[in-house]
């Protein structure tokens, strides 16, 4: 983790934002930031704002991360003014606004392809061109020209100085030089403390950034999803992280994004859904919500083409569950901030178990999830976390009721009748 991200940038919650799909663009997002603001969020990240290119367009609109002007705004959208009334009326409701910064290539028609061919990668012919041969509706963009770094850095300055931005979320960020990222950090930071997000999940992107992705870990989650490996693997790997990165680091996590499939698509037993839900909201890392997400869209939204979401068609108790979530995550310290440890249980290829704790002040925090199926008993063992032949008087904090159990001489007990995931609250 970078060595000044504040600890408070761990009470995130960010709801991903494609202004295209939305009816009337920024004023359609302006009319919706109540409601975003009552379902518990406090940080919205825009996927990229500005004209895209025409040249080589993927689509009829193209894909917005094929920029062809950083200091524009795709009428499509909105005008500037909209844009500063969306950061205005955003920061009054108590929510943060990243942009989307797509640093590694631009369209083939950009802006800075016509005033710099200089700064561009080139193929044997000597044309800007993409590292990537599946990208072939951008260029790549050349860091060997210091000249590229001061444009990039005085472009995000602008955003800031000019409307106001809390922070970016940058696009593929691994592929850009890190001493880039150190130094726009250093030089943007100065002006203002902003949150800075990393596409990538390298353990050594944090020396310039605040949060990574989670895609090594939700690349592992996928796979269980899938059935193309156990359960217990993908628990092994989070335990895993616990050891390869920083102890205070801060990891994005989520369970679909523009990138990939609805989770709703993806899991169609409610129950699994439920559970894995309540996962995003109560493991270690800041969550990530996307776009009718909240609404149980099943959908992946197509960003090349015209493209609405379909919020007729959400399922509104789903988008309460998920205030439920919020509620009980912003009202937790602990779950905000607390150390986590997964725990074995007695079912590993149906269930997960961890402990969000404070140990100083004996706090904790108690997540079951039965994530396969209803678990007439699981057995779950707290040796190294808790204390042998002790009982415990939790709530469980999606229902208020309170459960008590007992954790016999080798720090072990019995959950019975798992039909629904459990957060049970405690001191120790």
């Amino acid at each position: 983790m970078a060595h000044d991200t504040p600890v408070e940038f761990n009470e995130l919650i960010i709801y991903e934002v494609f202004p295209r799909a939305y009816q009337d663009g920024f004023k359609g997002l302006i009319a919706d930031l109540e409601r975003i603001k009552n379902i518990g969020i406090n940080a919205i990240w825009l996927m990229p704002i500005h004209p895209t290119g025409v040249k080589r367009r993927k689509g009829t609109l193209g894909s917005p991360y094929s920029i062809k002007d950083y200091y524009e705004i795709d009428t499509d959208i909105g005008t500037k003014e909209d844009f500063r009334e969306l950061i205005n009326k955003s920061h009054h409701f108590g929510i943060k606004v990243l942009m989307d910064m797509v640093l590694n290539h631009t369209s083939p028609d950009s802006v800075l392809v016509q005033k710099h061919p200089e700064w561009f990668f080139k193929d044997d012919k000597g044309h800007p061109a993409p590292k990537n041969p599946d990208w072939e509706d951008v260029v790549d963009l050349d860091y060997s020209n210091r000249d590229l770094w001061n444009y990039m850095i005085n472009m995000m300055k602008y955003w800031v100085e000019e409307f106001d931005v809390d922070g970016f979320r940058c696009d593929v960020a691994g592929l850009v030089p890190l001493e880039f990222w150190i130094e726009a950090r250093e030089q943007l930071n100065s002006i203002k403390k902003l949150i800075w997000i990393s596409e990538t999940h390298d353990p050594y992107m944090y020396q310039a950034f605040d949060i990574t992705y989670d895609y090594d870990g939700y690349y592992k989650l996928k796979d269980y999803l899938r059935g193309q490996i156990p359960l217990r693997e993908y628990v092994g790997y989070m335990k895993m992280q616990e050891q390869i990165y920083p102890r205070n680091y801060i990891k994005l996590r989520f369970l679909e994004n523009h990138d990939q499939d609805r989770i709703a698509f993806l899991v169609k037993d409610d129950l699994k859904l439920r559970n894995l839900t309540v996962y995003l909201f109560t493991v270690k890392g800041v969550p990530l919500i996307y776009n009718g997400q909240e609404f149980k869209l099943e959908e992946k939204p197509d960003i090349f083409n015209e493209y609405k979401i379909p919020w007729e068609k959400g399922d509104k108790g789903w988008s309460k569950f998920y205030e439920k979530l919020c509620s009980i995550r912003q009202s937790s310290n602990l779950l905000k901030r607390g150390d986590i440890k997964f725990v074995d249980n007695s079912q590993p290829q149906n269930a997960v178990t961890f402990v969000r704790y404070f140990r100083s002040i004996n706090r904790y925090i108690v997540v079951i999830l039965p994530l396969d199926k209803n678990l007439s008993s699981l057995r779950v063992r707290f040796s190294g976390i808790l204390q042998s032949s002790t009982r415990y008087h939790a709530k469980n904090l999606l229902n208020d009721e309170i459960l008590s159990f007992y954790l016999n001489d080798v720090c072990e007990t019995n959950f019975e009748n798992l039909t629904e995931p459990l957060i049970l609250s405690f001191y120790g």
